[in-house]
């Protein structure tokens, strides 16, 4: 490699290999840093952006470097970035992870504070890889930090690895718990899905100690690790169909069916599933079904049960903050590192997101400077 510059795995082409390639390396500018990736995790959404599913969806030109989820060690400080979002000191060798950059002058921003639905928002995995500063997702040696965008110290009781997953599953669910609203001792809530962010909602609602939580998803190592973080019930979808995971919902809460529904799977069928599945009143938070794709629903679902229906998307740096502090207090004793899976060399990243593809792992890792 040439000195003053940093590999990374792009996207040449959906669905083909990635093509490890070269680019100099960035002076942040002022307000940014520039990172050295110690460890990302794979998300879904990665594979999903891998085989072009937001093509059409938002504005995407290739070459990407995907990935983002991660956390690494600050290498170079612009300047006024030597603070984080919530005011602590930030130096060259600090671990930190980071958000994507909003704006912060439009009205999604300021007037609805959603800051993560920014219509101009930079999104690193989505921003082409052809125009400097080149380093805008995080499969890859380097990442550049936007001048706007959050930024946090990573709390030296957690490892970068689980640090590098309380900045997806964690802070996505930090927010939908949020968007959800209060949950109580009286609640049964459903999770439609057994990846990371449907065991993140199953380990972080049963902080709040509802009646019941209903986890549906497979394959059953999965839903072990679900009713090991706070699962009263599981429900595989390799054993059952449609017709009859509803009917074994109504069975479990007496006829009743959920309170709170979180759609964490992104199945196509999942969401019409879910609102037969609400109870009357019920609440039900769509977080997994992005993405192309469409879902037929009956409408009358939601006007004759009276349901609240709400979408919710990423999350902002203070999600990341809460999702962080969440897994180092750790209330239920959870062992976090049952989600992390192989760990990989850039070089391996193709073969990392074929087996989170096929679900044979739950979260690759991928450390750019060598498998440790």
């Amino acid at each position: 490699m040439a000195p003053g510059t940093g590999r990374a795995a792009i996207v040449q082409e959906y669905g083909a290999p990635l093509e490890i390639v070269e680019y100099p390396l960035p002076e942040p500018e002022p307000g940014a840093l520039l990172v050295a990736i110690e460890a990302t995790t794979i998300c879904g959404s990665d594979v999903h952006g891998w085989q072009g599913a937001y093509e059409g969806i938002l504005p995407v030109e290739l070459p990407l470097i995907l990935g983002h989820e991660g956390a690494g060690r600050v290498v170079a400080i612009g300047a006024g970035a030597e603070v984080d979002s919530v005011g602590t000191s930030v130096a060259v060798g600090d671990r930190v992870v980071w958000a994507s950059e909003s704006c912060g002058r439009c009205w999604t921003c300021t007037v609805a504070k959603q800051p993560t639905l920014c219509p101009d928002r930079r999104l690193g995995m989505l921003t082409s890889a052809a125009r400097p500063p080149h380093f805008f997702g995080m499969f890859a040696e380097y990442s550049y930090v936007f001048p706007k965008a959050g930024r946090l110290r990573v709390p030296d009781e957690l490892p970068t690895e689980l640090a590098a997953v309380a900045t997806c599953a964690g802070r996505t669910v930090v927010n939908a718990l949020e968007r959800a609203g209060r949950i109580d001792a009286q609640d049964r809530i459903v999770v439609q899905g057994s990846g990371p962010v449907g065991l993140f909602c199953v380990a972080m609602a049963a902080a709040h100690s509802p009646r019941q939580i209903i986890a549906i998803g497979a394959p059953d190592e999965r839903l072990e690790i679900a009713r090991r973080w706070g699962a009263t019930e599981t429900i595989s979808i390799e054993e059952h169909d449609a017709p009859a995971r509803l009917e074994e919902v109504m069975r479990l809460t007496d006829g009743h069916g959920a309170d709170v529904l979180f759609e964490a799977s992104g199945g196509r069928g999942a969401v019409p599933e879910g609102l037969n599945m609400a109870a009357r009143t019920g609440r039900y938070v769509l977080i997994g079904a992005t993405g192309a794709g469409t879902q037929e629903i009956e409408p009358h679902r939601i006007i004759n049960k009276g349901l609240t229906v709400l979408g919710t998307f990423s999350g902002d740096i203070d999600s990341f903050h809460k999702a962080m502090r969440f897994m180092v207090a750790n209330p239920r004793g959870v062992d976090w590192g049952e989600v992390i899976g192989g760990r990989y060399p850039l070089e391996g990243l193709t073969e990392a997101l074929e087996e989170m593809r096929a679900m044979r792992d739950i979260k690759p890792v991928i450390e750019p400077g060598g498998v440790r």
